[in-house]
């Protein structure tokens, strides 16, 4: 009920109780009157009572002929303005209580939020406003509960990734050292044994290069300070000379590479080296998650719906269907053991730049052990522009 209303009710109930229990006391009197002192010796009919000169005279004579009724009539105005001042403190009372209660919630409510205490509820009230206001604010406090326990996972999380990232720096690193110290005792005595470990230092500290520029994006993406430079750019040509970037990698670690890449032109606003992070965080993944027998990874793109969407393709170890949208979180990794290891940024960042090129990502998998395909999709731009 509105509170209008609400206090109409109150306001109507404070006009007819009164009336009614007046009326009632007013009856009992009058047949007190009646009984006690008659009225005939007056000698006046009804209808002359109806003129006020002789309602009032008479009125005169009986109450000099009988004194001791005023005292009857005095009573009768104390009940009469007892009634009136109860029924106004009742009914005022009830009518602050009302409203007043919530407002004490919603105060002892406050006061809890503010000494960190968001483990309760905020109860409503019968008035439709305070009702909305209660919801409000234990919506409120819902969203922080919420903010608070995200805060604290992601503490947790930080300190994992921490934790993580110097386990997983710490072995590319003791790697580097040691082929580093062979070369310096002669262990590497051949051009091909040189060129080998020439290669595998270059791989590690490729690979600390990518954790460091994960890390540095993310820490832009969260801060919004990330500056992309767009330009307009055949999304097709992009991947092709991505893929053949990436192939010799990719065919190293015994996994086989399809690409089945659109012929067309793809003109799309596109940030080059912001774009190639997202691709790389993907078949890092792909990589990362592969299959134990015959892995393969499959990149293509279809034109459809005014832009171009892109599959990347794996027959890895899958994704539970209740957990695959979790994977874009930050921090949040498929398989938390230390068997696969990473920062669990890679899918988050890699959305984050696709949305800021007006485009959207998207994961598909049929479940665990079934392979993962990302999906990107970005719109195409007019050839004119």
């Amino acid at each position: 009920m509105k509170i209008r209303n609400k206090f109409a009710f109150y306001n109507i109930i404070m006009l007819i109780t009164p009336i009614l229990l007046i009326g009632v006391i007013s009856v009992c009197f009058l047949i007190i009157f009646i009984m006690k002192f008659p009225v005939e010796e007056l000698n006046i009919s009804r209808a002359s009572l109806l003129d006020p000169y002789v309602f009032s005279k008479a009125l005169g004579e009986f109450f000099d002929g009988n004194p001791e009724a005023i005292v009857y009539m005095l009573i009768w105005s104390v009940i009469c303005i007892f009634i009136l001042i109860v029924t106004i403190s009742v009914t005022a009372y009830f009518m602050t209580r009302s409203i007043e209660k919530p407002i004490k919630e919603l105060a002892k409510a406050a006061d809890s939020i503010k000494n960190g205490n968001l483990d309760f509820e905020v109860m409503g009230s019968d008035y439709d406003e305070v009702d909305k206001l209660c919801s409000s604010f234990d919506g409120m406090r819902c969203e922080l509960k919420r903010a608070k326990e995200q805060e604290k996972y992601m503490q947790s999380e930080r300190s994992m990734l921490l934790a993580n990232i110097s386990h997983d720096i710490k072995t590319p690193v003791t790697s580097i050292r040691g082929y580093i110290d062979g070369i310096r005792d002669g262990i590497a005595d051949t051009p091909e044994k040189m060129n080998r470990y020439l290669d595998t230092i270059s791989a590690k500290a490729k690979t600390i290069d990518d954790m460091v520029n994960n890390l540095s994006m993310f820490s832009k993406l969260e801060l919004s300070r990330l500056t992309f430079e767009f330009e307009f750019g055949d999304i097709n040509e992009f991947l092709r000379n991505f893929i053949e970037d990436y192939r010799l990698d990719i065919e190293e670690k015994g996994i086989r590479l399809e690409e089945n890449i659109g012929k067309n032109c793809a003109l799309v606003k596109i940030d080059y080296e912001k774009i190639s992070r997202v691709f790389s965080n993907i078949v890092d993944n792909a990589v990362k998650y592969r299959g134990e027998k015959n892995p393969e990874i499959s990149i293509s793109s279809i034109t459809a719906d005014g832009g171009v969407y892109i599959y990347v393709t794996d027959n890895g170890i899958g994704i539970d269907s209740e957990k695959i949208n979790n994977v874009f979180e930050s921090f949040y990794r498929v398989d938390t053991s230390r068997s696969i290891k990473g920062s669990g940024l890679g899918l988050g960042i890699a959305k984050q730049i696709v949305e800021k090129h007006g485009g959207r990502m998207w994961l598909k998998s049929d479940g665990v052990g079934k392979g993962t395909t990302a999906v990107v999709y970005l719109p195409l731009v007019n050839k004119e522009i």
